[in-house]
């Protein structure tokens, strides 16, 4: 269990997978050499999914920018606003549910480069969806 301006973090195991698989690719690009570490796109990712699951999420998570509104789909949209939603990039979102009573966060999914929104978009070369 982890504690965080406040909150408790917990983690779904389908997250648990995508972060551990991501934080092995990262491993990788680590061992590829220092010059092409920084620009990696998995660092990339890994470092901002870090920066929003420990820092800015847990600072506020009923920030109206987390908010979904309808955007899963008018009629089945009202269903999910309980479930919020980080940005990450342009690309990805982290998907979270918090309890205010509670002070609880449970963080469960990111969309990978397969489920992603962004309409148009070329794939971005990640491998830690392998």
């Amino acid at each position: 269990m982890i504690q965080r301006h406040g909150w408790t973090l917990l983690f779904h195991d389908c997250l648990i997978a995508q972060l551990t698989r991501l934080h092995l690719a990262v491993e990788r690009a680590r061992s590829q050499g220092a010059e092409s570490f920084e620009s990696n796109a998995n660092v990339k990712l890994f470092n901002a999914l870090a920066d929003l699951i420990f820092e800015r999420v847990p600072i506020d998570p009923n920030r109206t920018d987390y908010r979904q509104g309808n955007t899963l789909g008018l009629a089945p949209g009202r269903h999910f606003r309980h479930w919020r939603r980080a940005k990450v990039g342009r690309r990805f979102r982290l998907f979270f549910r918090f309890d205010s009573r509670s002070q609880i966060i449970i963080y469960a999914w990111v969309n990978d480069a397969q489920t992603r929104r962004s309409a148009g978009s070329e794939a971005v070369k990640t491998d830690w969806k392998s």
